[in-house]
């Protein structure tokens, strides 16, 4: 057995892995990415070419760096005014192959990164709440291989690492009340009006969401592989389609599975929500979070053959009307996509196993409107954004005694998810101290329906890969390091810790508003940045900044209405003789002055022990809300820096 020494070990090339591997190498760190599967990139290489975000608004960093290289390549590849590069919907869309370009470009470009393929995780070696060393085994033959580390990260959508490791973790649903989730628990919803069924009684149990693959399809017949029966089929899978294609509910294929289109005529096909039998296997997947790799492998094979044995049904079963499979026929395999595994995708879709216990809980309530706020809860220690509503795949198959046309568990209610921020603690793990897991973070089986999506989880990965290089220089563990820095560093790489609707990214002032947000100073999604800013508002933004790292030192804004040229002889005073008092002036004067933040600036920039340079605008007196902010950020940045 060999063993390496490195400093970062990463356990999953999916796309939070990809982020976490991605962001410790380019800030130097020796890392290490071991995949225990052949294949890279999760499901964005395997079939979902429909990225679950509802724009790049709320993703910044590694994942709108991928989307960007989507956009380029088709772009370049097919001309700007192609139907490819609309497709691809400014880069959320794309085929499985290209994604599998473009990250493995990204991966090969970092030189402090190696790609470890087709090893799985053997054992670990713990020295107390420290997680020492981890072995792999070599799934296509040779010696186990230990890499001794001194940050771990856990990208695995099972939460493999972790478990090994000792972390606790949920399985299953919580109920409707224990944590105050009012969609929680047992549910029957109406897919299109959302309406909810009796018999939704809000129990927690241990069924987990259904799994399923994301094919890629095309109608091209120059590019067309026909579906194939598989070996084990059993038509009684598919048989109560029947009834519903002959009851008018299913009146053509892309009403049985979505089909949605990506670049070149290909489709990234799902389970389609309003039919009651589609590519999601219910019931099925219980054993797959804990099981070995040998009953994992059984599972994937029953979902594989269950999705091609439905294909075959849907193209060849004479009880189907004869329009129905002749609509059906038009459709087969991407020729030129998996052509490694038979044109099917290698990897199955995993939406939720394990769950960690962490030192925070994402729950349903995280991302929804916060009670008194204009936005979803602040949190301080944001290390990211997510936008997609929150949703469930089934937990239960068809019940036609209950006479439900919805099925148990499954549910969408986006319609009350707000954009939100991801608290770093849903990846720190409790008791285990140079651990991240980014993926199966910490969360209810709500929380993970929004938390859950590949863009959200690869900007996750990215916070830890740059946590990991925080942890390394500042030799704190990762439970331990300033959460400030660890934003810091995210912001200056773009990422979105806090999203408003009306600020551009990119900017100094978008990033000073961003930290601001996850302290409470932006109750809104509008930060009103180019809005004249109170004394009184500035005033309680300096005085909760100075309780923040760094800035324990910097003093308050002056109570009082002395505003006078710098070298005025200000003689003797007499409040009484004044013409306003102090509170009288800055009613009459509300506003606060450049020059105010100019001598308050330079004498908090001595008390900290930096240098600012002048950051206000000529062109008026008063200063905006983004200029005071961008003053206050620089101050308590430069600080942390010392």
């Amino acid at each position: 057995m060999s063993i390496h020494s490195t400093e970062v070990v990463i356990l999953g090339a999916t796309p939070g892995g990809i982020g976490a591997a991605l962001a410790a190498a380019r800030r130097g760190r020796q890392t290490v990415l071991i995949e225990p599967s052949a294949y890279y990139g999760g499901l964005m290489t395997s079939g979902l070419g429909m990225t679950d975000i509802h724009s790049l608004d709320a993703a910044g960093s590694v994942f709108r760096e991928y989307a960007g290289k989507v956009l380029a390549y088709y772009t370049e590849t097919y001309g700007p005014d192609s139907e490819q590069v609309v497709h691809c919907r400014k880069g959320l869309r794309f085929e499985p192959s290209v994604a599998k370009r473009l990250l493995r470009d990204m991966l090969n470009a970092e030189p402090n990164l190696t790609l470890l393929l087709s090893h799985e995780l053997a054992s670990v070696e713990m020295d107390g709440n420290s997680l020492h060393a981890i072995t792999v085994h070599p799934l296509n033959g040779g010696e186990n291989v230990t890499y001794k580390a001194r940050v771990f990260i856990d990208a695995t959508y099972e939460g493999d690492l972790a478990a090994k490791s000792g972390v606790s973790y949920s399985l299953g649903r919580e109920s409707r009340d224990e944590w105050n989730e009012e969609y929680a628990g047992k549910l029957y919803q109406v897919f299109r009006t959302k309406e909810i069924l009796p018999g939704s009684t809000g129990e927690g149990d241990e069924w987990i969401q259904a799994y399923n693959f994301r094919l890629c399809l095309t109608k091209n017949p120059d590019n067309q592989v026909p579906f194939r029966k598989p070996a084990n089929y059993n038509r009684a899978d598919y048989s109560s389609l029947v009834d519903d294609v002959l009851a008018g509910r299913q009146k053509a294929i892309n009403e049985v599975i979505n089909i949605v289109q990506i670049p070149n005529g290909k489709s990234d096909t799902n389970n389609h929500h309003n039919c009651m039998l589609s590519t999601d296997l219910p019931e099925e997947n219980l054993n797959y979070p804990e099981g070995s790799r040998e009953e994992r492998e059984r599972i994937v094979k029953r979902h594989r053959e269950y999705i091609q044995g439905l294909l075959w049904f849907l193209q060849n079963d004479e009880e189907l009307p004869a329009g129905f499979r002749e609509d059906a026929r038009q459709w087969g395999y991407a020729a030129d996509e998996f052509e490694d595994t038979d044109h099917f995708p290698p990897q199955m879709y995993v939406r939720e196993a394990r769950r960690i216990h962490g030192e925070y809980v994402f729950t349903e309530n995280d991302a929804r409107l916060a009670p008194g706020l204009g936005r979803a809860p602040i949190h301080y220690d944001s290390i990211a954004a997510g936008d997609y509503g929150i949703d469930s795949h089934a937990a239960r198959k068809r019940d036609r005694t209950g006479g439900h046309l919805s099925l148990e568990g499954f549910m969408a209610i986006g319609w009350i998810t707000e954009i939100y921020q991801v608290p770093y603690g849903v990846m720190v793990p409790q008791r285990i101290d140079n651990l991240l897991v980014p993926v199966a973070v910490s969360a209810t089986h709500m929380g993970l329906g929004t938390i859950r999506m590949e863009p959200c989880w690869m900007q996750m990965g990215y916070a830890a890969g740059v946590a990991a290089d925080v942890s390394l220089s500042s030799e704190v563990t990762v439970r331990r390091i300033s959460i400030d820095r660890l934003q810091d560093e995210l912001l200056r790489d773009n990422q979105v810790i806090t999203y408003f609707k009306d600020v551009e990214l990119g900017t100094e002032t978008s990033k000073a508003a961003q930290y601001f947000g996850t302290k409470g100073f932006i109750t809104s999604y509008n930060a009103e940045l180019g809005e004249p800013i109170t004394v009184a508002e500035a005033s309680r933004w300096v005085s909760t900044a100075r309780r923040f790292e760094g800035g324990n030192r910097m003093p308050c804004l002056p109570a009082t209405n002395g505003i006078l040229p710098a070298g005025t002889d200000m003689g003797p005073r007499n409040p009484k003789a004044d013409d306003l008092s102090p509170s009288e002036y800055w009613e009459v004067n509300p506003l606060l002055s450049r020059s105010m933040v100019r001598r308050w600036s330079r004498v908090a920039a001595k008390a900290l022990g930096v240098n600012i340079s002048d950051q206000l605008s000529e062109e008026r007196e008063t200063v905006t809300r983004g200029e005071l902010l961008v003053v206050l950020y620089t101050l308590l940045r430069n600080a942390r820096a010392i």
